[in-house]
């Protein structure tokens, strides 16, 4: 059983929707939700609908009878009209009798719903669809279905003889369209069109692979199997997707926990009918994850310069360590060594005239004097 609380519409994932009566705690629930057969013409079924009142008062339903097609769109909700409109001959209210009195059933309690279908002789081979809804509007007061305050359990019936089953897919696609996706997930869709006379249910796979031909998911196709009624086309929505992510995530934290890179292929493998015959189409696609790809090209950046100035040095080293080495077994100054004893030698002759230098400033004048005349005997 299955509760909804706002308006009669077909499941956008199992073709089948059954609505509940939204009156603050007072809710009821209609049991089966679907009636689905394969009958013979000329066949009777009985079948039986439970109406159960989970709310704390008295609840009155009025029954009615109505055929459903595909609506306008193409999410999967149908379109309800009176058993009296049948433009695609695919109606089956008009073969159903039940009882039509108003049903008060009381808080906690059930009723049943007795149905008695009688399919002509003539009836046309394929699909027929109709509904039992409960609405809590009088026939002559209904605001059209489809409104809320209403529920319904559908009926789908597959008449043998010239069934014919033909789907195909009409377009497979993404849901915004773009030159490259930043990361995961990629929203995707098809349009499956049902060109046969009877509902078909596709169901298999979409298998993902990257640019170097090598299989990274394989995501559902309509895992709730749901319906396409004849002569429609029905829309499915779908994602692949690692991890799921907060919406207050950064672009960076959303590439990195939904990575993905390069050129992707996805192939759409679908099968339906009795036959499980078979439809494929494909796309391609772009993940370009550029916050990712700048920052790891800043990352790499500066490894490499800090690499380059590491092994600068450690080859200057190696290299010096090196001519010590054949310098020591050959006996020979290394170009270093020749420079340290340079240096040493002209600090040392500096030192000496410094101190020279300090030595004749602190002497007395006569002594300066000697020191730097000739003697007599020596001049001329």
């Amino acid at each position: 059983m299955n509760k909804i609380f706002s308006r009669i519409g077909l499941s956008a994932i199992a073709m089948v929707a059954f609505c509940f009566l939204p009156f603050g705690a007072k809710a009821l629930t209609i049991s089966p939700p679907l009636i689905d057969h394969r009958l013979n013409p000329g066949d009777t079924v009985l079948e039986t609908v439970k109406i159960y009142n989970e709310g704390e008062h008295p609840i009155t339903v009025y029954p009615l009878l109505r055929n459903f097609t595909a609506g306008d769109g193409e999410n999967g909700e149908p379109q309800f009209v009176p058993p009296e409109v049948d433009d695609n001959g695919t109606g089956l209210a008009q073969w159903i009798t039940m009882d039509g009195q108003p049903l008060t059933i009381g808080p906690k309690q059930r009723t049943n719903l007795l149905l008695n279908m009688n399919v002509p002789r003539d009836a046309q081979p394929g699909g027929h669809y109709g509904a039992v809804v409960l609405s809590t509007d009088p026939p002559n007061n209904q605001r059209g279905v489809g409104v809320s305050q209403q529920m319904a359990t559908l009926i789908m019936v597959r008449i043998s003889g010239d069934v014919r089953e033909v789907g195909s897919i009409a377009e497979f696609g993404f849901a915004k369209p773009k030159v490259w996706h930043n990361h995961l997930p990629i929203d995707m869709f098809f349009r499956f069109e049902n060109s046969g006379n009877t509902h078909l249910r596709p169901t298999g796979n979409i298998f993902i692979t990257n640019m170097w031909g090598r299989q990274v998911a394989s995501v559902q196709a309509n895992p709730d199997f749901g319906g396409v009624l004849p002569r429609s086309i029905r829309k499915f929505g779908l994602s692949w997707e690692k991890e799921g992510f907060d919406e207050n995530d950064s672009g960076l934290k959303r590439e990195w926990k939904n990575f993905g890179f390069g050129r992707y292929k996805a192939v759409l493998v679908l099968y339906y009918g009795n036959d499980n015959k078979m439809t494929a189409a494909e796309t391609e696609f772009t993940v370009w994850p550029w916050r990712l790809m700048l920052l790891a090209a800043a990352l790499l950046a500066f490894l490499s310069v800090l690499t380059a100035i590491l092994s600068r040095m450690y080859r200057r080293k190696l290299i010096d360590r090196l001519e010590r080495a054949m310098a020591k077994r050959k006996g020979l100054k290394t170009e270093m060594q020749i420079r340290e004893e340079v240096e040493a030698d002209l600090r040392r002759k500096l030192e000496g005239e410094l101190r020279g230098k300090i030595e004749r400033e602190d002497a007395p004048d006569g002594e300066k004097k000697q020191k730097t005349d000739l003697p007599n005997e020596l001049k001329g």
